[in-house]
């Protein structure tokens, strides 16, 4: 892997990416390498219910307006380049067009990065699975795939490095979601709370939730703040065992 890693973060709204992997985000910015945050929709039905509250006749593309301005103050936050597919959001009611795949592929291929995150599959919230399953398996193929795409200009890249965050509060155990990769986030847990603020004029103040889950997650592997992942394991058949980490020893044989 280069020095510079490229990291793409994939949610369905505005808000997903910075509320599961936001330290992990943070973390990544402050070692140098590139981060680029992509949202499919901005969350403009459901996720924004106070604004719907606080503005009786706001309008549809008011709200759009408003996420949009949240989630590019939060990924400045972050120091992530933000990415927006502008797809409608309830992806059950208004389904994803056709050519989603084509666009999320596209975009792989454009970023080219070395390390892909996105919703776990199983989840319970329909936007969440939908996203999940698009970005971890039908775009990331068609991203790799040289027949695909043709005429684009753009190259085939595969990404190997494929990585699920946490479900919604609540759905970790009901989606079956076990974690088998801890980020310590210790370090910059400010900065995580930091790019949340920006959401809370249109959604419930949350951090103290994140807090705690960041607080549980970090006791599990002797840190202070952490955040969870599962790895999406796309290689199964190898020659080998994957190449390990190998320290070198003075006193090696």
């Amino acid at each position: 892997m280069p020095d510079r890693i490229r990291l793409l973060a994939v949610g369905a709204h505005v808000a997903d990416v910075p509320k599961r992997a936001g330290g992990t985000l943070a973390r990544y910015v402050k070692e140098g390498h590139k981060v680029f945050v992509a949202t499919l929709s901005f969350g403009e039905t459901m996720e924004s219910y106070l604004l719907w509250r606080k503005k009786p006749g706001i309008t549809i593309e008011e709200v759009r307006a408003i996420r949009e301005r949240e989630f590019l103050e939060s990924c400045r936050i972050l120091g992530a380049e933000p990415l927006m597919l502008r797809f409608e959001d309830n992806f059950p009611l208004h389904p994803l067009p056709k050519d989603a795949p084509e666009k999320v592929a596209e975009l792989i291929r454009r970023i080219r990065p070395h390390i892909l995150l996105t919703h776990w599959i199983l989840e319970l919230y329909d936007d969440h699975r939908i996203t999940g399953k698009l970005v971890s398996t039908i775009a990331r193929d068609m991203a790799a795939d040289p027949k695909s795409l043709e005429g684009r200009g753009l190259e085939p890249w595969s990404v190997e490095d494929v990585y699920f965050f946490e479900p919604s509060i609540g759905e970790a155990d009901p989606s079956r979601f076990i974690p088998d990769l801890y980020i310590d986030i210790s370090d910059v847990w400010e900065r995580k709370l930091e790019c949340l603020k920006p959401f809370w004029f249109s959604q419930t103040d949350v951090s103290d939730y994140y807090t705690q889950a960041a607080l549980y997650c970090g006791a599990q592997v002797g840190v202070k703040y952490a955040e969870r992942f599962a790895q999406h394991r796309i290689g199964r058949v190898f020659r080998l065992f994957p190449k390990p980490r190998i320290s070198e020893e003075k006193n090696s044989p």
